[in-house]
């Protein structure tokens, strides 16, 4: 990106929210999945914050974990993939299949992929040396995004309703991390950004939610 170039130390947090079922009834009716929407949520968003400060690009790197369970592996079991997201000007149904297309691309990368002799190699490693390779992968990454499964009914604490359930997800050298947990019939999505990088949070929240209301017009 040519406008998150420099990073800090400093916060900032911003909030959004996208109701659940018309989101992935729209992710069914596009031919997708739900991770697939709120993965097109953050790009179209970030996308219209380039335009916006006058700094149009058309592809950015992300980082996502992708869940790489099968019936075999019984735990849980995911993969943290890099992938290339098109942020050009284009219609937002478009957009979706785009990185539809691509998720799928980068899931059958992650299958292929032997991480297990990659972890075994990176145990060999001293952990100053592992860090800091870490760190230089992190670098080459716009902005982070993950998808938390939460709780489907209402919690409560001392009495007290929980409305709304925001993860905080960490930045490890990126732009900002967009993370989103499912509770209660929507989808609350905590923004955590570096100020130095991202210097506009709340028109990049507000985007965001101008695209959740963009996507869930295709709901059936």
């Amino acid at each position: 990106s040519p406008l998150w170039t420099e990073r800090s130390l400093r916060r900032h947090l911003e909030v959004a929210t996208a109701p659940f079922r018309p989101t992935k009834d729209a992710s069914k009716s596009l031919g997708g999945t739900l991770n697939t929407a709120f993965l097109t949520i953050a790009t179209e968003a970030v996308s219209r914050y380039h335009v916006e400060l006058g700094a149009p690009v058309d592809v950015l790197r992300t980082s996502m974990a992708i869940s790489t369970r099968t019936d075999d592996s019984g735990a849980n079991a995911f993969s943290l993939v890099r992938m290339l997201v098109p942020t050009a000007k284009m219609p937002i149904d478009e957009r979706f299949r785009a990185i539809q297309a691509a998720t799928d691309d980068a899931v059958e990368q992650s299958r292929s992929a032997s991480l297990d002799a990659l972890a075994a190699f990176a145990s060999t490693l001293p952990t100053s040396i592992v860090t800091r390779l870490a760190r230089q992968q992190a670098h080459t990454v716009d902005f982070a995004t993950s998808n938390v499964k939460g709780s489907p009914v209402a919690m409560y604490l001392a009495g007290a309703q929980l409305m709304s359930n925001y993860a905080v997800g960490p930045l490890s050298g990126v732009a900002f991390n967009l993370t989103l947990l499912s509770y209660d019939g929507h989808l609350d999505m905590g923004l955590n950004t570096d100020s130095a990088a991202v210097t506009e949070p709340a028109l990049l929240s507000r985007f965001i939610a101008d695209a959740v209301d963009d996507l869930v017009r295709y709901a059936d």
